[in-house]
């Protein structure tokens, strides 16, 4: 489907939904709630969000992402290497993940997945910046990486106490390390302002130069 007709599509759901009345709404909510099957829906996004985000950290993790990721490109790719491509995954999924893993330990099923999660995250953190790591990941060639270094910090900045503050001193000095190496290339005058920002944002988070 193309992206237009899948917004319109998705426009016209979203409309069709808002016609049911606000009693009518709570009075399903009500019952999905005595049903129980309210966290039943929250298992499910939880697992969900497991098996979506674990591939990508947990090879990060054991040094693997690289040998193991598939990577596909289409015919009209542009002139980016392949290389950019492991930044991108990574940056964006604990972007996403961030605001999950941050929150406390539990005893739960779903407790028990995020603390595996964020432990694996940890460490691929520290695969990512070791220039010694078969993961050592790109931030400082090619302009992509301005993009995707962007939500590698944004995880930081989303998450300190999960996701920046347990890292030893060396790798936390290499992300900083990492970080400012985009400043080698300047962003495009658009939308990709805003990335450079959110790296920068991030140095004045923890008191380094920005």
């Amino acid at each position: 489907m193309q992206r237009r007709k899948f917004i319109g599509a998705a426009m016209l759901a979203s409309a069709a939904a808002t016609v049911k009345s606000g009693s009518l709404l709570a009075a399903e909510t009500k019952q999905l709630a005595a049903a129980g099957d309210t966290n039943k829906e929250r298992a499910y996004w939880a697992n969900l969000l497991y098996k979506m985000s674990n591939p990508v950290i947990s090879n990060l993790a054991n040094a693997t992402l690289v040998k193991n990721m598939p990577v596909e490109k289409s015919p009209t790719y542009d002139t980016r290497s392949i290389n950019v491509t492991y930044l991108e995954a990574v940056g964006r999924t604990l972007a996403g993940v961030a605001p999950w893993l941050a929150l406390p330990d539990d005893n739960t099923p779903e407790g028990t997945m995020r603390k595996r999660l964020r432990e694996r995250s940890l460490q691929g953190i520290a695969n990512a910046v070791d220039p010694k790591s078969p993961d050592y990941l790109n931030f400082r060639t090619d302009y992509q990486p301005i993009v995707d270094g962007a939500y590698f910090a944004q995880s930081f900045l989303r998450a300190p106490k999960a996701l920046w503050e347990p890292l030893d001193n060396t790798t936390k000095q290499r992300v900083v390390t990492e970080l400012k190496a985009l400043r080698t290339r300047k962003p495009f005058n658009n939308n990709w302002v805003i990335f450079g920002a959110i790296a920068e944002a991030f140095l004045l988070s923890i008191g380094e130069q920005h």
